[in-house]
């Protein structure tokens, strides 16, 4: 199963598990770039997008920090325009953003979002977090495999440079639900802020996310043309 599909089921877990109201996301970062990597429904999917996009919202917040972000009330705020505009558009009142740390490199977020209003109960926050950690100990997993695959030459095999950044371009392309001229900005800018090149920052979306064949994002990449 490649990882978007299994974090696709955690977050839908984590959904019916954590609220009756609830919506769940899980967000990926490494080297500065954030990837929407699994959704319990399109609502929230849209959010997380929207957040990935402009770098700025509340679980990029959390993983910066190390800290759980709590929203009590999705107001217009200025510090994350974009995701609060989308998250009023989908008729979230409040959201939830628990971090994890995957390993040295990797973080993630577990983003919960509701309906319904009033604070988010200790024992559910709680309960995020272990849940959090269970999925990032599930990633650091795939990542472990996915270094062995790499250390045997398998994971860019017979690809150049340039093929495998525009594999990761259709990869952003299908997890943030962007178009390749913006895809390839996320990557660009990621590739400046790390101090690494394109070809670094493509192979850890390959490596660590997988989200799509690679025929899926020859698809994505045609339609986009």
């Amino acid at each position: 199963m490649v990882l978007s599909r299994y974090l696709d089921e955690c977050a839908a877990r984590a959904a019916g598990v954590l609220g009756t109201d609830v919506e769940a996301s899980v967000t990926l970062r490494e080297h500065g770039l954030t990837l929407r990597a699994g959704s319990s429904g399109i609502a929230a999917a849209r959010c997380d997008r929207a957040e990935a996009m402009v770098d700025d919202g509340p679980c990029i917040d959390a993983m910066g920090d190390d800290a759980v972000v709590e929203v009590p009330t999705v107001v217009p705020d200025d510090r994350w325009r974009e995701w609060s505009e989308q998250a009023r558009r989908e008729g979230f009142v409040r959201a939830l953003a628990v971090p994890s740390q995957v390993n040295e490199d990797v973080s993630l977020a577990l983003n919960l979002y509701s309906r319904s209003a009033g604070p988010w109960d200790e024992r559910l926050v709680h309960a995020a977090g272990a849940y959090s950690a269970l999925i990032a100990s599930a990633v650091n997993l795939q990542l472990a495999f996915s270094d062995l695959d790499d250390a045997a030459g398998t994971l860019a095999h017979g690809t150049s440079e340039d093929e495998m950044v525009q594999r990761a371009i259709g990869a952003v392309m299908q997890t943030n639900g962007c178009s390749q001229d913006e895809a390839a900005e996320l990557l660009r800018s990621a590739s400046r802020r790390g101090g690494v090149p394109e070809s670094e920052v493509a192979r850890t979306v390959l490596r660590s996310l997988a989200t799509a064949s690679t025929g899926d994002i020859v698809d994505v990449l045609a339609a986009e043309r």
